[in-house]
């Protein structure tokens, strides 16, 4: 049923006097409501259920609890007990929790407990969190300060133009390998558009094995450098890429997602080296088999964003194309 131009299923109170015009309800009111116009515009009840696949007893209910002066009649109403049982501990036990409380703002219901009993005073764990939340004795909850991320360019803000140049923008990032002897630290570079590869294998997890890394990559001119937010892309790093005038963009935290180049190459890795071929004893074997592996990711193995040609081949097409 609609009053005037405005139906009762929207925001709006039907047009009635002294009704407020501006109480919202929520959705299941929504529901109940469509159920009472439903109803009121001349079907029954068991037509009402029927259609709304609901059961009859529940319509029968809300339509006749529905008032049409007040749309809290069709708000669930609380399930609160009217009367609720209450303790009543003696003053001298209150008090002396919240004394405990006071002097001791840190400690527990536990500990206080602890100390109730040392003085041959038993209370319930229960009560005594009563008693603290009643006389406004919580413990408040630190204040966490969010640290901005200062002077960090995000890897959105990288021109498109730029990514369409060798060396352009390259994506680093570090995997986490187990050999049996220790943990070792595979570093691991691909460039934006030729998708030329380049890995190697440290034994510390630093700034400086990330400025060693730099120094090895193959690709003469880097305009930009795409990382996450790991401490070794900070610090010592990001000074020498400044000295470099190499500019630092990154993904925003936790979000693999927007580094997905260099994401996809270390599973590719995983899936077409290590899990075929497993690990080595020691980190140099590991190297010179790693290195062969990229070498024939990057000669031989067709890769299907440069149209099935190994990124080597694409590499040496846009180097003629760019001289």
């Amino acid at each position: 049923m609609k009053y005037g131009n405005q139906s009762r299923l929207k925001y709006l109170l039907p047009f009635r006097k002294g009704l407020c015009l501006g109480q919202k309800i929520n959705d299941k009111t929504k529901m109940r409501l469509r159920w009472i116009d439903y109803i009121e515009e001349g079907n029954s009840l068991l037509k009402a259920s029927r259609h709304f696949d609901i059961p009859e007893a529940t319509v029968r209910y809300w339509y006749h609890r529905y008032n049409k002066h007040n749309l809290k009649s069709l708000v669930n109403a609380s399930r609160r007990p009217h009367k609720t049982r209450t303790t009543i501990q003696p003053m001298e036990i209150i008090q002396r929790v919240i004394d405990l409380r006071r002097k001791y703002p840190s400690w527990g219901k536990l500990k206080i407990q602890y100390l109730l009993k040392l003085e041959g005073i038993n209370v319930g764990q229960s009560r005594i969190q009563k008693i603290i939340n009643s006389n406004g004795l919580k413990r408040m909850k630190g204040i966490r300060v969010r640290r901005t991320r200062r002077n960090r360019k995000h890897m959105y803000t990288v021109p498109e133009g730029v990514k369409d140049k060798v060396g352009g923008l390259v994506y680093l990032d570090v995997k986490h390998l187990q050999l049996p002897e220790k943990r070792v630290y595979q570093f691991t570079a691909i460039d934006h558009h030729s998708r030329y590869l380049y890995c190697k294998i440290y034994e510390r997890i630093k700034a400086s094995s990330t400025v060693e890394f730099l120094d090895s990559l193959p690709f003469r001119k880097i305009q930009y450098i795409g990382t996450d937010n790991g401490s070794e892309f900070l610090g010592v790093f990001d000074q020498e890429l400044k000295k470099r005038k190499i500019k630092h963009v990154f993904s925003s935290p936790h979000s693999p997602k927007q580094n997905p180049f260099v994401e996809r190459v270390i599973k590719t890795i995983i899936q077409d080296f290590y899990e075929v071929e497993g690990t080595s004893p020691n980190m140099h074997i590991q190297q010179e088999r790693l290195n062969e592996y990229v070498k024939r990711y990057n000669e031989v193995r067709p890769h299907q964003a440069l149209g099935l040609k190994p990124p080597a081949e694409m590499l040496n097409i846009l180097s003629l194309t760019n001289s």
